[in-house]
């Protein structure tokens, strides 16, 4: 492993861009060549919605789940039957033979098949050309976190099965074995590895739908994941909405904090105190600034009014305190959130021809 997989807070992405994943295309191929034309020094793999109901954010990384069911054609959890308790001992047998004894023969139980991430395994495929011409200087890959998965799959009674302490570990081990295994595969090719937790669904912590989850079992959980991507080298990031608390993700072994520069530029500047700690021990943000959860925003941007909005975000962090070259050398720059929800494959590769030109531009500014 090179030195900087051993050392990866020492890395800086110095404004280059990422995907954060979803596109609306349903070509594998076309797509994953789109998405390498418009980030080629740190691809990410594309996740497709559109093509398939099991690439669904919440139903992709669950395969190898013990007590899965189809309950009124809806996927429920449920560790009740003699059947579930089977596959339960299994996961447990599985997970252990990996974590405990180092059998990584096991770690294909918990693998991602081309059924439910076809952009993984197109993007693995064209990978050894992509880094062979050196263009490429990191790869990223995704899972949905633990949050936001153990919180939208219910069980048998319509209950989050994050309420449930059995189904609840099973979640968060789940999530770990499915990074681990995107880590074995991607490290593979000698370059830095970043892996993303999607939680979208941390918008709602703290609030009523969630009040009785405590900030220190969210932290646990997240930390829990990390520690197994950070054992393999690699950098872990999370990718979240509009308001989120971001001081409490600061408060966890996170490496990188992607958030709604576009809409949401605000909620960043709430924190400076836990921002400055964070770039401290070599954190990065990614600036969601190009927008994609707006057709009209998405059409109309041009890469003049993104840098004016990327100027204003760099002002208002100035003005907290954060030296503005720091800034840039710490900034990975991405679209807003996924381009797979409301976008039209037009305007999603409008987005990505702004991502890589406003990167390009922001390049060059860094010392």
């Amino acid at each position: 492993m090179t030195e900087l997989l051993q050392q990866p807070n020492t890395l800086e992405p110095r404004c280059l861009a990422t995907t954060i994943g979803s596109m609306p295309h349903t070509d594998v191929r076309h797509a994953t060549d789109l998405m390498f034309q418009s980030t080629p020094e740190i691809p990410s793999w594309v996740q497709f919605p559109k093509r398939s109901g099991r690439e669904n954010m919440m139903i992709q990384f669950t395969e190898g789940m013990p007590g899965l069911m189809l309950q009124e054609g809806k996927v429920r959890m449920s560790l009740a039957s003699d059947e579930a308790t089977e596959e339960l001992t299994e996961f447990y047998r599985k997970y252990l033979a990996v974590t405990e004894a180092g059998e990584m023969a096991e770690l294909e139980g918990f693998g991602l098949s081309a059924d439910v991430a076809a952009g993984f395994h197109e993007m693995l495929a064209q990978l050894p050309g992509r880094v062979a011409s050196g263009q490429v200087k990191m790869i990223k890959g995704q899972v949905t976190g633990p949050f936001t998965l153990g919180t939208n799959l219910l069980d048998t009674d319509d209950r989050c099965v994050y309420y449930d302490d059995q189904m609840h570990d099973v979640v968060v081990k789940l999530v770990a074995m499915k990074a681990m295994w995107q880590m074995v595969r991607l490290r593979a090719f000698g370059l830095p590895v970043i892996l993303f937790l999607d939680e979208p669904s941390l918008l709602g912590f703290g609030k009523q739908t969630y009040i009785t989850i405590g900030k220190d079992a969210v932290i646990s959980d997240i930390d829990a994941v990390v520690s197994v991507i950070h054992e393999l080298g690699g950098l872990v990031g999370v990718h979240c909405e509009e308001n989120t608390d971001w001081s409490l993700l600061m408060e966890t072994r996170l490496d990188i904090l992607d958030f709604d520069a576009y809409d949401h530029f605000q909620a960043m500047t709430l924190y400076p105190k836990e921002l400055a700690a964070f770039f401290e021990r070599g954190g990065w943000l990614g600036w969601g600034i190009v927008p994609t959860l707006d057709r009209q925003a998405a059409a109309t941007e041009t890469v003049e009014t993104l840098l004016e909005r990327f100027d204003a975000g760099l002002s208002a962090l100035q003005a907290k305190g954060f030296d503005r070259n720091l800034l840039l050398r710490r900034a990975l720059i991405t679209p807003s959130c996924g381009m797979g929800g409301v976008l039209t494959e037009p305007l999603a590769e409008r987005v990505l021809d702004l991502l890589r030109e406003l990167s390009e531009l922001l390049q060059q500014r860094v010392n």
